[in-house]
């Protein structure tokens, strides 16, 4: 039987023993005890059974007394000879005799073993366990053992060798299957009642006492562990003191008395916790399930810079306490955080959880810096999640959270470099969704500068480093504007609506700023490099983005600011312009409204002689499913023409879907979802239309503010806009209108010069 620390198995073994003894079925029992000099090791172990035993079996005492007279040194031996000769073998002669006083009724064959793994012996616990499985194999008396301790590594190491297997059966309290916490519930209640009813100081108790969500709290804390709620009540049982006063000093809702509540349980966690080897790096371990709760040993390894696999074996000392499953560790006590986190229980193993968290920010931000893209992989940006939610919600001083480790990580962070590599990868063709930033990566990068610009205000040298990596990132984009994409208008675009569109001087409708032209018009996906700017684009995106508009504008000055806003904008009129995508999008409209184009093409007059003329595609009807509200869902009938031209929201552009009535109904069908059918009636890729519509209503904005730019000029000479403008004529006249403005002032420019 095993368990965590304070699991309950010495109070298991006795409750047993006791019941055996009454029942006749106990040989004896043996509870090691670390702290115990005459129980923390095995020499007196067979002595102790066997006088036990002898009480339980007069014809044995005598055996074994003639047994020692004939060796009286037999205690110096081993322990496999000293079980052979003090135990098996008598026990053996008298129970083949049948003379006892119990041979009519049960035979005791039980022998109970708890606490082995205090025994101060590693070898000596392995000798005992391989000579109880001897016996057990070898000898006729049917001895069986209960052996209870702490789920230690050597332990599990002995008890899953083959020999053992095949006489063993695991008990484990800290099974999915033991209801622990529910059992811990009915013990403090009932020892709850107990107080109320029979302490001298029952009079003082408010009603109701203790409140429902302390006792919540209290079996939370428990982690299936009875010593923590044996250790309450022992503690609010005090007779010299009022109950509710102890349990309000335990929920630190007063100050403490002299005499501390969890002396027991302290003294515990300390004993397991030095016997660690490396106590030092084992400590700084902790710290990590300590403030993330469950944390990947890959992660940890990669902090503290440790061999891979080496965290496992640091922590081998300490799995009664610890937990270590599909590669993340964690507490198996979540009073194990308190002890460490006060430095009057924990003393000499006291951790600084808050300077620890700082560290672990601080060696994040040099990991990062120094190590390539392959290699951050095996890190994540759980710590700086948990120092911005504490900026956000906490009421500390934001000062708390800068250390001069994390300012001079920071100024020496490659901010340039970082981004380069990821900015200059190809931008993936329209519909591709490629990327090869890696998540580990962009998770924290928009973590580090969301933290620099929390932190920005707490001091001058704050202020400078965040400054300054901002800098660093508009120097990088533009860079890589300059020398790889200065022919590539979606590039040109992109930089342009997240990073120069934010400025005040601009005034943007709402719609049009926070547009999310990546994932709900279309499908515009441009890579990484589109990855980059929405991490860092908008306010509604980053809080940085604000800066990061201010920074470029500074950099670019007002000619490469034109000639930015004149690519974009031919980015938008070849969008605008193209009949190939426009073909696509109608036929794709034409199908949902029951147009056979082809054949109206093929056979013209037949089509129009014999078969019945269609309705107009403006009283069509389809289904129009957009999502509003963050998320929410919409669903509603109208016509096509109509759903094109008013589904748009005002506060937002957003995801629109067209389906046939008949593709609907079948989704929406019982027996087509129950035999998996839906998954090959899916209604296609949401059309253009969307993202047509929202550069349609930028392209006036843009045009004003762009310089000259030969292909814009030429096609904004053209005029020849898709033929799905004519959907929205009032946005296809205000487009006219900006491109009529923007050559009349090319042509003053060119006159004048």
């Amino acid at each position: 039987m095993k368990g965590g620390a304070g699991a309950g198995k010495s109070a298991i073994a006795r409750s047993v023993a006791e019941r055996c003894s009454e029942e006749g079925l106990l040989l004896g029992a043996f509870f090691f005890s670390a702290g115990d000099t005459s129980r923390n090791h095995v020499e007196k172990l067979v002595a102790t059974l066997s006088s036990q035993i002898s009480i339980i079996l007069p014809d044995f005492r005598d055996t074994v007394a003639t047994l020692i007279e004939n060796d009286p040194l037999i205690f110096n031996r081993s322990i496999r000879t000293q079980f052979s000769t003090l135990i098996t073998r008598p026990l053996s002669m008298v129970l083949a005799n049948g003379n006892h006083p119990a041979a009519s009724t049960v035979t005791p064959r039980l022998i109970i073993i708890d606490g082995l793994d205090e025994c101060s012996s590693f070898e000596s616990q392995r000798d005992l366990l391989f000579t109880l499985q001897e016996v057990t194999n070898t000898t006729t008396t049917h001895i069986r053992f209960l052996i209870c301790s702490r789920p230690e590594s050597h332990l599990n190491s002995a008890f899953s060798l083959p020999h053992m297997v095949t006489t063993l059966r695991n008990i484990f309290l800290d099974d999915d299957d033991y209801t622990a916490a529910q059992d811990i519930r009915v013990y403090l209640g009932g020892k709850f009642e107990q107080i109320k009813e029979g302490h001298p100081f029952k009079h003082t108790l408010p009603d109701p006492w203790p409140m429902p969500e302390m006792v919540d709290t209290l079996v939370d804390k428990s982690s299936g562990q009875f010593i923590y709620a044996a250790t309450i009540i022992r503690y609010v049982d005090s007779p010299r003191h009022r109950p509710d006063q102890r349990l309000n000093a335990i929920f630190k809702l007063r100050p403490p008395f002299k005499d501390l509540p969890f002396t027991e349980l302290d003294a515990l966690y300390r004993l397991i916790i030095s016997k660690a080897e490396d106590l030092p790096r084992v400590l700084d371990i902790l710290a990590f399930p300590a403030l993330y709760g469950y944390y990947s040993l890959r992660y940890i390894e990669a902090i503290l810079q440790l061999e891979p696999r080496s965290v496992e074996v640091l922590l081998a000392d300490l799995y009664s306490i610890v937990t270590i499953s599909y590669g993340d560790v964690g507490f198996l006590h979540k009073s194990l955080t308190d002890f460490l986190a006060e430095p009057q229980r924990a003393g000499d193993l006291y951790q600084d959880l808050s300077r620890a968290q700082l560290s672990h920010v601080a060696r994040m931000i040099s990991f990062f810096s120094t190590h390539s893209a392959s290699l951050r992989r095996n890190i994540s940006a759980g710590p700086f999640d948990r120092v911005l939610w504490e900026l956000h919600y906490s009421d500390n001083m934001k000062a708390d959270y800068v250390s001069s480790d994390i300012l001079q990580a920071s100024q020496q962070f490659a901010t340039f470099e970082f981004f380069r590599p990821f900015l200059t990868c190809n931008i993936p063709k329209l519909r591709n969704r490629t990327s090869s930033m890696g998540r580990n990566d962009k998770d924290f990068i928009q973590s580090y500068f969301r933290y620099l610009y929390c932190i920005k205000d707490v001091s001058q040298s704050t202020r400078l480093v965040y400054w300054e990596q901002m800098r660093q990132y508009c120097k990088c984009v533009l860079a890589v504007l300059d020398d790889n994409w200065s022919s590539n208008w979606n590039a040109h675009f992109l930089c342009m609506y997240y990073h120069l569109l934010h400025d005040l001087h601009c005034r943007l409708p709402w719609k049009l700023l926070y547009a999310n032209i990546h994932h709900d018009l279309g499908d515009m996906h441009l890579g990484t490099f589109g990855d980059i700017m929405l991490c860092f684009g908008g306010r509604i995106w980053h809080p940085c983005s604000n800066d990061i508009t201010r920074i470029f504008h500074d950099l670019i000055g007002d000619i490469k600011g034109e000639a930015i806003f004149a690519k974009s904008a031919s980015f938008c009129l070849s969008f605008l312009c193209d009949e190939w995508l426009a073909s696509q999008d109608a036929g794709r409209t034409y199908r949902i409204a029951g147009h056979d184009r082809r054949k109206k093409r093929e056979h013209p007059w037949h089509w129009r002689q014999m078969v019945p003329r269609p309705p107009s595609l403006g009283t069509q009807l389809a289904v129009i499913t957009f999502q509003k509200d963050w998320g929410n869902k919409i669903c509603k009938l109208t016509s096509i023409r109509k759903a094109l031209r008013y589904s748009i929201p005002d506060d937002g552009y957003t995801s629109i879907h067209v389906t046939t009535m008949h593709e609907h109904f079948q989704l929406l069908n019982p027996q087509v979802r129950n035999t998996g059918q839906a998954m090959s009636i899916k209604p296609e890729q949401p059309q253009q239309w969307l993202l047509y519509v929202f550069l349609l209503d930028l392209l006036p904005h843009i045009l004003p503010l762009s310089g000259r730019y030969e292909p814009l000029v030429m096609m904004c000479r053209k005029k020849c806009f898709s033929s799905r403008s004519q959907i929205w004529p009032k946005k296809s006249r205000r487009a006219r209108q900006a491109i009529d403005t923007y050559l009349r002032r090319m042509d003053l420019q060119e006159g004048g010069e």
